[in-house]
């Protein structure tokens, strides 16, 4: 797909020199780019399955650094903004259903679904954008752009201080998204475990609204969301490049926007790949969380 696009790399490699057409022909044939694509289609199976370990080839924007060396400097940002971001969002929708189960029908719950529904219609890129607007122009409170601040020491207090500093807008952003996906899908589901008998025989026994809310209608009601939130990595993988581009955050998205401007195919392709292992592995985790949740799930 990268290759329907426009232009390809050898024109953009080859646009600052002064035979720009003959240098994209020598360009095209070192890169093997003046195959076909399906002889680039093979060879990059090739390198990924009669390889070990998997070649992805060299950055073409980066030379001479290679792929995987690349993806294993930026995905750790990632993978600590991704973490971050989940984390927050769903101690934020637990919070917000323990409310809303103890207060139904109530102000609180009719505000908060409007309020989601609001948020999950906005698109995420412009909420990141207004944010930046706001805190970091306006107010100057938080960084423009970056992970950590470059007059810092790694290892060091301030080093670290500094990375949770560059990382509050984005998580906000982040969390916010997850929570009013996550919000929903537990609001339906508390409905149905309102209406169960067991819930009526604990408010019966004069258990506390706060231990009925807590213990018996979150705690049942979070398979549903547990089996969505884990098979929603792909989802958030998309979010991350979005508003890594707008923060400037130097993780995978922001590589991925940088190669698709530069038509940097190896780059491209090993980012997806990687992506594509980063999914099947939450889709893993998912279901080895049902499990431990839900017993009736446990084969003998």
């Amino acid at each position: 797909m990268p290759r329907l696009v426009p232009g390809s790399a050898a024109d953009i490699l080859a646009g600052g020199t002064r035979l720009p057409t003959l240098a994209a022909k020598e360009i095209a044939l070192r890169l093997g780019l003046d195959q076909s694509l399906l002889g680039q289609y093979g060879a990059f199976l090739k390198n990924i399955f009669l390889t070990f370990p998997p070649y992805l080839g060299v950055s073409y924007g980066y030379f001479p650094s290679t792929v995987t060396n690349l993806f294993g400097v930026r995905i750790g940002w990632t993978l600590l903004l991704i973490a971050t971001s989940m984390a927050v969002g769903e101690l934020m929708t637990y919070a917000m259903g323990a409310f809303v189960a103890l207060r139904r029908g109530g102000k609180f719950e009719i505000g908060s679904l409007y309020s989601v529904i609001m948020f999950n219609s906005t698109p995420l890129f412009w909420f990141g954008m207004v944010l930046l607007f706001i805190f970091a122009i306006t107010l100057n409170w938080f960084p423009l752009y970056g992970n950590v601040s470059l007059t810092t020491t790694p290892g060091t207090t301030p080093y670290y201080l500094s990375v949770i500093w560059h990382m509050v807008l984005p998580v906000i952003v982040l969390s916010v998204s997850l929570m009013t996906e996550s919000f929903l899908i537990l609001r339906g589901s508390m409905q149905d475990v309102l209406k169960s008998d067991y819930v009526l025989t604990a408010k019966s026994r004069g258990i506390s609204n706060w231990m009925v809310s807590s213990g018996y209608i979150l705690r049942n009601s979070l398979l549903p969301l547990v089996s969505v939130i884990s098979f929603s990595t792909a989802s958030m993988l998309s979010r991350v490049i979005l508003i890594e581009a707008v923060f400037g955050y130097p993780g995978i998205g922001d590589l991925i926007v940088d190669a698709v401007q530069g038509r940097d195919y190896p780059v491209l392709e090993g980012s997806l790949f990687y992506f594509t292992l980063i999914v099947i592995a939450g889709g893993l985790v998912g279901d080895f969380l049902l499990m431990r949740l839900d017993p009736r799930l446990r084969t003998k």
